[in-house]
This record gives C-alpha cells, structure tokens and sequence, in this order.
C-alpha cells in the first residue's frame, strides 16, 4: 500500500476552463478514500489522473514518495473497474483476468500466468464463468471480472469509478462485500469515485465532497453528516435531502432568535450572534421534524408524497407558503394530502452564511 497525494492539482478543458481546481488530497496508505459529488464535478477526471490516463494542467501527483505526474500508465501499479463494460469482448472471462499480465515489455511466463489466473478464478468465484465472453455475463459478473483482472497484477492503488452503479442490489451487496475483502486483505489504496453519498458512507474511510472541481470539505463520513461545511454539501449528503430554509437573526435580552417560517424560535448556537439584524440558512434534517411539538415551533405541512420504510415514513410536502419540506416520522405513513402540524428542533438547526453558503454552526450536540 502507498499514500496518494494531489498537490495543488489543476485540470482545464482546451477551452481554459477548470474541470478540477486546485485540488489537494492527502489520501493515506491503505485508505479508502471516496470522492463524492454530481455527475460533472471533476471526481472522474481526478481518477483519471491518478491513472495516467490524463495529465494534470497544473500540478503533482505523488504515489508512495515518487512524483508520478508524467509517468506512463503501464508504470503505475494502478487496478481500475469502471461501470462501464470495459472488458475485450473477443476474450473469455479468463483472458480479460489475465491480459494484464500478458501485455507490456515484461509479460509473465504461461505457467505463472495460468497459476494466477487460477488462484484469482477461486478467490473471485468465477471458475464457471471462465470460458464465457463478456457479452453472456450478467452485470455483476462483468464487475467481478473486472475486479479480478485490476488485481491480478498486485496493483497497490485500486481505483474505483462507480463500480456499484447499475446494478440490482443483489449484485451490488456482493460487488460491495467484495471489494471491501480485497481492500483490506490485500491491503490496497482505494479510490472510490460516486455520485451515491449513501455509497461512500457506507464504504469509506474518509470523503472529499466536490462541486464544480472545488473541494468544499474533506472529512469521515459521520463528520460530513453531522457538520457539512457548506450548504452544498449539506443539500448533498442525506436521504431525503436537509431542509434548507431563509432565516431572519435578532437578539433580545442576550437570548438569540431566529423566525423560520414566521416562528420565532431561540436558538443556542452563540456564532449566530454576528448576523444580528440579518438574514441566514437554516438547515435541518428529514429526521429532526416531529409531529406536533410546541405551537410557537410547529408549521402546517400537507403531504404530497410518502416513502414507507416499514420502521419509518419519509414523506414530501408543502407549506401554507410553498416551501417545500422532507420529513421522516416513525411509524405507518399518512395518507396524501394529510395536514400535518411538524415541530420543528431549534436545537438541531445548522445555520449557513447565505452569501458564501460556509458553515456557521452546526447542532451543540449530535
């Protein structure tokens, strides 16, 4: 395993525009390191400099402690699976695994090629799909085909771009439970690029969250839930998304309010003491909502959409003003059209600069 470092690294289209812009990464040996963010936010285009498979604008990228900006692909030690079918189709499974060491100026003798192929057709369960082509194998099969060929050469960076995508969640458990086995047992440094938060917070170790080719937070997953640093990344990661609403701040007797939704609330947090007089973004959780709650805290929501997850309900609404709001309540869901008066938790507020769309302070407790 070795450690991954973008230092400063830019990419621009031959227009002059930035696809990333100077992204630095520290990703340490042995790492499962995702980067997240919507199609187009440049999470690809960084994997594919890792890769060699483009160069940098501007820039290092250091693998172990060799500059590998420049170097040729081939030199890399890199495995990659991508979602797409990236297999040769005129060859059988077993000649897609093993191609990578038959190519090259130093290809390996047949019967070490034949031992390996052997070894990574067991590890992999894939003895009875050896003699198949790429086109009679299902999804899933095509993966873990890949995946076996990107370690057959005892790669030490093992790059990932949406591996999961496209599959049915039987395939994807077992392509997840199988990439996590070779992570750790062969003690690999993985990239893992998805536009699917619920992905990377289930796999990795730590995120970067990027928009536009900008970084806008690098952290473990539990930290970027619990305290996003933008309202980008607030709005991104979570399943309904966060509520994020307009907030006007006054102060009274040293007590800090805020009114949401024409409900003046108090709020703790004490950073809210510098936009006195001004106006925030509040966020707040699908979750955080309860059904009723205090009068001076509750707001009439009439539900146009339900999402029953048998021990909850996550449900879509509106306002009496419009506004669109995500719940999640315990129990059966209501029926459509049902006027629910939600509580809303002052305490579980995160508050957003509304200009910058920076942080300025998250719940006191999680």
């Amino acid at each position: 395993m070795q450690r991954v470092i973008f230092d400063r690294v830019t990419k621009e289209f031959d227009d002059g525009a930035p696809v990333l812009d100077d992204v630095s990464l520290h990703i340490d040996a042995g790492e499962f390191f995702g980067l997240v963010g919507p199609s187009g936010c440049g999470k690809t285009v960084a994997l594919r400099l890792l890769a060699g498979l483009e160069w940098p604008t501007m820039g290092r990228i250091v693998v172990g402690d060799e500059d590998m900006t420049y170097v040729e692909t081939r030199l890399r030690r890199c495995g990659l699976v991508t979602q797409q079918n990236q297999l040769i189709d005129h060859l059988t499974a077993a000649g897609n695994i093993q191609f990578p060491m038959e190519v090259g100026d130093d290809p390996a003798h047949a019967v070490v090629v034949a031992a390996r192929l052997r070894e990574e057709a067991q590890d992999f369960g894939l003895e009875h799909l050896l003699h198949q082509r790429p086109r009679t194998l299902s999804g899933g099969e095509q993966r873990l085909v890949q995946l076996a060929r990107a370690v057959i050469g005892t790669p030490s960076t093992l790059l990932l771009d949406e591996p999961l995508a496209n599959l049915d969640s039987e395939a994807s458990r077992r392509l997840r439970a199988e990439i996590m086995r070779v992570h750790i047992g062969r003690g690999l440094t993985t990239l893992f690029v998805t536009a699917d938060q619920t992905q990377a917070m289930s796999l990795c170790d730590r995120i970067a969250v990027l928009f536009d080719g900008i970084v806008h937070q690098i952290a473990d997953p539990i930290e970027i839930y619990d305290r996003p640093a933008t309202v980008r990344v607030a709005g991104f990661f979570g399943e309904p998304a966060m509520n994020i609403v307009p907030a006007a701040v006054h102060l009274d007797g040293g007590r800090r309010f805020l009114t949401v939704f024409d409900r003046v609330l108090s709020v703790p947090q004490p950073a809210v003491d510098a936009y006195a007089g001004r106006s925030v973004l509040v966020g707040f959780r699908p979750e955080d909502v309860v059904a009723g709650g205090a009068l001076e805290s509750s707001v009439s929501v009439c539900i146009d959409t339900i999402e029953p997850l048998g021990h909850a309900s996550r449900f879509t609404g509106r306002t009496e003003a419009g506004t669109s709001l995500n719940g999640e309540l315990p129990g059966r869901p209501p029926p459509l059209g049902t006027v629910l008066d939600l509580g809303l938790r002052s305490d579980r507020f995160h508050l957003f600069d509304p200009l910058t769309g920076d942080a300025i302070a998250h719940p006191l407790t999680t």
